[in-house]
């Protein structure tokens, strides 16, 4: 047997349908899933994608086939797939997903029992080469039942605010035609604020925009709709609803990192502890958590490997500068209803505008995500550690190589997701940040870089 393993990636599995995934990988994952966990029941759920359906039905039919129950858990967001993990304790929870890349692609992230993520350091590479190995089939299949956990996802969400608090604030939602619509519709009907939808119902070929929040381009309708309305707020999701982008009042987009900053300070006014950052996040962040008396902790980039981080220290709270906000009594996971539904509920107690909220802690220009094509990543960024290491105040290798001045620090790593290198520039004002963003695109072009 030789199937194409070449999807699987660090985080999840993820390719392109038909030519790099299929119904017949689809089929032997779930055979591989079966011989991995040896009993079940194991939830599936899918995304809007067109080929969803069809690579969760070959799915299922591998997983049953070789013994072991399946939980239909329909359409469902990354989110919810989460909430599924934590709530019910299934065996393993699988959603068929390409997260925000374009319709052609595919995809798959795996949970075990207590939204315990498999990554390319556990549970990917057992399933990976189980993927190729020949197997005997049981002599009974494993059945299938449906269960519909949209309900009980929005009563746990809603868990995380007093909606008594609430103004009627306007906000414009664009899902990009991904799976967080549903939720937000939902929260029409629930809350007291007035929802201006952008794209809201689930449609697999992505009509409007690639559901990708974090590339400008695609949020320029969310933009332009929040200045038309005059709305208090903007919320950009990704195309599975696990990450999200606010925008202030104004039409501008807020980074991850302010993000991070302005949902654990008002957090942290209610419960101290652990609160966890990735190591692109800006100064801001561990900064904040500080003067409001939490432990900062900063950590790789990652949803698996943050969850099992939040799950070691139990922490509270953690933010990526990618838009991904994960919460301690959201089992540790990541969430964009939660955290847009935390926002609201900021503005509301403190009658801030969004634009005042950001400015309170808009202390450092950043760069934003440059990104490169390079040959081979891990020898730019060895050159990039040669080259500075030595008059650096500090480097460090979290993630990628970060390096340390006093009044700047930059962070170069490979994409886990694309075959890319991306440059973060932070520094204390403008005339420094161009400086040195100046200086290192020059560099990196200098070692064949392609600014992408």
């Amino acid at each position: 047997m030789n199937i194409n393993t070449s999807a699987f990636h660090d985080y999840d599995i993820r390719g392109i349908y038909p030519s790099e995934i299929d119904e017949n990988f689809y089929y032997h994952l779930g055979k591989a899933i079966a011989l991995y966990f040896k009993n079940g029941p194991v939830a599936v759920g899918r995304d809007t994608r067109n080929s969803s359906p069809s690579l969760f039905g070959s799915l299922v039919k591998g997983i049953t086939d070789y013994g072991v129950d399946v939980v239909d858990l329909g359409m469902i967001s990354t989110e919810m797939h989460n909430f599924a993990s934590g709530k019910y304790g299934f065996v393993a929870n699988v959603v068929v997903s390409a997260s925000h890349n374009p319709p052609e692609y595919n995809g798959a992230k795996l949970l075990e029992k207590g939204v315990e993520a498999l990554h390319g350091d556990r549970g990917l590479p057992e399933i990976k080469e189980l993927l190729n190995r020949e197997a005997t089939l049981p002599g009974k299949k494993g059945k299938v039942t449906r269960k519909d956990i949209f309900a009980d996802w929005i009563e746990h969400a809603l868990s995380f605010i007093e909606v008594k608090n609430l103004k009627p604030l306007k906000v414009v939602v664009d899902a990009g035609n991904g799976m967080g619509g549903p939720a937000w519709q939902e929260m029409q009907k629930r809350l007291p604020i007035t929802i201006v939808p952008l794209y809201l119902d689930p449609d697999g070929d992505f009509p409007n925009h690639v559901p990708d929040p974090i590339k400008d381009e695609n949020v320029k309708d969310l933009l332009a709709k929040v200045v038309e309305e005059k709305a208090d707020l903007g919320i950009a999701l990704d195309g599975d609803a696990d990450r999200i982008f606010f925008v202030d009042e104004t039409g501008r987009k807020v980074s991850g990192s302010l993000t991070t900053a302005i949902l654990a300070d008002h957090l942290l006014k209610h419960q101290k502890g652990h609160y966890l950052y990735n190591a692109i996040c800006g100064r801001i962040v561990p900064e904040t958590i500080e003067k409001q008396g939490g432990v900062p902790v900063r950590t790789r980039v990652g949803h698996s490997f943050i969850k099992a981080k939040m799950h070691e220290l139990n922490g509270i709270f953690c933010g990526e500068h990618s838009g991904h906000f994960f919460f301690g009594n959201n089992y540790g996971a990541e969430s964009s209803l939660i955290a847009g539904l935390i926002m609201i509920e900021k503005l509301s107690v403190t009658g801030e505008k969004m634009s005042e909220a950001v400015a309170e802690f808009d202390k450092y220009p950043s760069s934003g995500e440059i990104n490169f094509q390079v040959r081979d990543t891990a020898e730019v960024q060895s050159t990039i550690r040669d080259r500075y290491g030595e008059t650096a105040d500090s480097v460090d290798e979290l993630d990628g190589i970060s390096v340390w001045f006093p009044d700047h620090w930059f962070n170069v790593r490979a994409s886990k997701t694309e075959p890319l290198l991306r440059l973060n520039i932070e520094a204390d004002n403008l005339e420094i940040l161009d400086r040195v963003k100046d200086e290192l695109i020059a560099f990196l072009e200098s070692q064949g870089a392609v600014r992408k």
